[in-house]
């Protein structure tokens, strides 16, 4: 494992593919939020900002054709392509009480 140091400079990304996900209506879903790790003099100090929004998939989620992008991945660089893209939410997001009410 390796020590860090004051220099080092680490940026993140954790994800997972969800074989049987929580669909929201009946599609694919990720929640967005923001958060900051930061160390001074070797004090860990996190911070969460507390709005976010969920990204959504443009298709019906189906484990049919794990090919189709449109159902499978929710960014936007992705779902701005389809042809129902913001057909269901504006821009496919919802905002943390859309999501809540949903729930």
């Amino acid at each position: 494992m390796e020590k860090l140091t004051n220099e080092a400079k680490h940026t993140c990304i954790l994800q997972k593919y969800i074989e049987n996900p929580l669909l929201v209506h009946k599609r694919k879903f990720d929640i967005r939020c923001y958060a900051m790790l930061t160390s001074i003099n070797g004090n860990l100090k996190g911070f969460m900002y507390e709005q976010g929004y969920i990204r959504t998939s443009s298709v019906l989620y189906s484990k049919a054709d794990f090919k189709d992008k449109f159902v499978h991945l929710t960014n936007d660089c992705i779902q701005k392509k389809s042809k129902d893209y913001g057909k269901f939410e504006s821009g496919n997001k919802m905002d943390y009480s859309e999501f809540e009410s949903y729930l």
